[in-house]
């Protein structure tokens, strides 16, 4: 009895946490995004630092999803199809309703915007898909029994994290990219196939124009 109602305790624990570190802090940071704004990066480093910590320390994790790319060529195909399809659609949306900002950091910075399309996935992508795929799907397995729902759940928080810009197109690009993002990590049990397709989708955003929705200057 005492085994069972320690179980229950510490998936109750479990719970609260992801509850209050994936859902209700993402919703809270909206309120104080002026003060958050120009500090996003390093404190997602620092965040997804601790999770790195979290998770090399823990006996039980695969150390090698951290980096192994094995089977990337096995998910190549599916992500370029998939990115194709739905890039041609965001392109030609942009360019239609949004043509103030279509391929305007690419044409007013080429340089900048060359540096920018290299060190987003180091300093960005892979620490955001560190904490919100390989740490989420670690530390939370237990309390979520099915696959799918922890898809769902990773990709909903992913979008909750991007409230602040304060636009409605951050979260919901995020939504869907998340969940796109957290099936690949599930597929390839690789944070950096994981990274490559959120590191591809990021680069084409901010290419594009759509980038302003993510940029914390644009933040009211």
């Amino acid at each position: 009895m005492g085994l069972k109602l320690g179980y229950f305790s510490k998936r109750a624990l479990l719970c609260a946490e992801c509850a209050v570190l994936f859902f209700i802090l993402p919703v809270t940071l909206y309120f104080i995004r002026h003060w958050f704004a120009w500090r996003i990066t390093p404190i997602v480093l620092l965040v997804s630092f601790l999770c790195f910590l979290s998770l090399i320390t823990d006996k039980d994790f695969d150390r090698k999803r951290l980096w192994h790319i094995r089977d990337f060529p096995v998910h190549i195909k599916a992500i370029m199809i998939t990115f194709f399809i739905a890039a041609t659609g965001i392109a030609f949306f942009t360019y239609l309703f949004q043509r103030m900002y279509f391929l305007y950091f690419l044409s007013a910075e080429p340089r900048l915007w060359l540096v920018f399309v290299l060190i987003y996935p180091l300093l960005v992508v892979y620490p955001q898909e560190l904490v919100f795929r390989a740490f989420f799907f670690h530390r939370y397995r237990s309390i979520f029994e099915h696959r799918l729902t922890m898809i769902a759940l990773s990709g909903i928080s992913f979008g909750l994290a991007h409230l602040f810009f304060a636009n409605w197109y951050a979260p919901v690009l995020s939504t869907l990219g998340g969940i796109l993002f957290a099936y690949r990590y599930t597929k390839a049990q690789s944070l950096v196939v994981a990274a490559f397709e959120h590191g591809l989708w990021g680069n084409f955003l901010f290419t594009i124009g759509m980038g302003w929705y993510f940029y914390s200057g644009s933040i009211r």
